[in-house]
């Protein structure tokens, strides 16, 4: 059996049932941190080399070793099993087998506390710069989509009843704003995750000289978390606000889930989807179903089920390490699968959705322009309680409007006519060139690291 970090001598063993409920399905999500430990530890080692705690040639042997294990996990060979009781065990032991001398040292000044801060923080970074970019595809898709159909008229609705005039344009837009600010609260999140908690120990320093802006430079964070106990104590905080801006971008995803999912039905049949993306039924053959939307729409809430049992878990613990914090990884982890396998998905229904604009037209009816038609006894110089009032009384006498010159004429700024593309544009390649840039500035770092 594997050695354990805290173990004193062999005698001091665990009963395989304890093990198996305090680590077992633990190490399925350690899996997905090996990369990151490693990264995590030849920072450590690095500065342990700085203040002299290792000579050049121990960081050379704990270097190479550290990234023969990283090569090993990127080709698949590097699997946590039964006993390891988790990622940092494992990686120290296979470390210390290759070089015993080099390996006693690398765990010096550190804890599996604040180390497995790191690695999660590293872990999110990563995460959440993959969810930006998906984010980012989605509100080009909508916005793109947008500007093709930006005045077919549709008919809008409040209370899930017709209300006034709309258009595909101002429908698709809403999604790309929305989206717009889902992706300024994740960086708000990004910005949390950005501050390098090693060092903090088991939260309460350590006493040893060691530099903790070095390793922190080291990692490609752009702060230090200083206070070791609160460094301690914002594990489950931030990845609670974390999950909370996943919860935005899933807000977003699951009312264009139920939009798409009412205008599909043959009943309004505003929109149609190829055969690709949808599935039947055994037993009614004519059955065409978008069940990929209802997905979305049930995963939007699991999301937020995640994000309030994240929230739960920290809810009134003792500062200072507790192990209920070690269920925050699989809930997180499980987030960001979801968030992004739903992002890519609702990208592929935006790319090949149709909308069916005679069908759109044909249920417009007077009662749309209502409103409309009260504004132009408006311009005329009649107050507009009095203008309701008038045309209330006599909806049949509503015009027949043309749609399209309805909608060119409602053009103040974000109503139908003049939904502003250009400035959705713009603010979609300041995003792109953002995320971009600290995806390539967190590939360099990492590239550096193992070189």
């Amino acid at each position: 059996m594997t050695k354990k970090l805290w173990q004193k001598t062999n005698n001091n063993t665990l009963e395989k049932v304890v093990e198996s409920y305090t680590a077992g399905e633990d190490l399925v999500y350690d899996q997905k941190l090996v990369a990151w430990d490693v990264v995590g530890s030849i920072a450590h080692a690095k500065m342990l080399l700085k203040i002299g705690i290792l000579t050049d040639n121990e960081y050379k042997q704990l270097h190479n070793a550290l990234k023969e294990i990283y090569k090993k996990y990127q080709s698949g060979k590097f699997a946590l099993k039964v006993g390891d009781e988790d990622v940092h065990t494992r990686v120290e032991n296979e470390v210390t087998t290759k070089f015993p001398s080099a390996g006693a040292k690398l765990h010096t000044a550190r804890s599996r506390n604040d180390q497995v801060l790191t690695d999660m923080r590293l872990y999110a970074k990563d995460e959440i710069v993959k969810t930006a970019l998906l984010t980012y595809e989605l509100t080009q898709e909508f916005v793109g989509f947008a500007k093709k159909y930006e005045f077919a008229p549709m008919p809008g609705y409040t209370h899930m009843q017709q209300a006034m005039l709309s258009s595909v344009g101002l429908w698709a837009t809403q999604f790309a704003e929305s989206l717009l600010d889902d992706l300024a609260v994740i960086e708000v999140s990004y910005k949390l995750n950005d501050q390098s908690p090693l060092g903090a120990g088991a939260a309460y320093g350590v006493s040893l000289p060691i530099d903790r802006e070095y390793s922190a430079m080291l990692l490609g964070f752009s702060k230090v978390q200083t206070n070791s106990l609160y460094t301690q104590n914002s594990r489950g905080k931030i990845e609670s606000l974390t999950a909370q801006a996943l919860v935005q971008t899933m807000l977003t995803l699951g009312r264009f889930a139920t939009d798409l999912l009412l205008f599909t039905t043959a009943e309004f049949d505003f929109f149609s989807l190829p055969d690709s993306l949808t599935t039947g039924s055994s037993i009614m053959p004519q059955k065409k179903n978008v069940d990929i939307m209802e997905l979305v729409r049930a995963r939007s809430k699991i999301i937020q089920h995640y994000a309030y049992a994240i929230s739960d878990l920290i809810t009134a613990i003792p500062s200072g390490y507790n192990r209920d914090t070690q269920e925050i990884k699989p809930l997180l982890m499980k987030s960001f699968d979801i968030v992004q396998s739903s992002l890519a998905i609702a990208t592929l229904v935006v790319k090949n959705m149709k909308p069916k604009t005679d069908n759109m037209k044909k249920a417009i009816t007077k009662d749309l322009y209502a409103a409309h038609h009260s504004y132009q006894f408006v311009k005329k110089g009649m107050a507009f309680r009095e203008a309701y009032k008038k045309v209330g009384s006599n909806l049949v006498g509503i015009p027949d409007y043309i749609p399209e010159e309805v909608l060119k004429e409602t053009n103040h700024l974000g109503a139908a006519g003049n939904l502003d593309i250009k400035s959705l544009d713009k603010q979609l390649l300041s995003t792109q060139e953002i995320w971009l840039k600290k995806k390539a500035d967190f590939e360099r770092i990492v590239s550096k690291l193992l070189k």
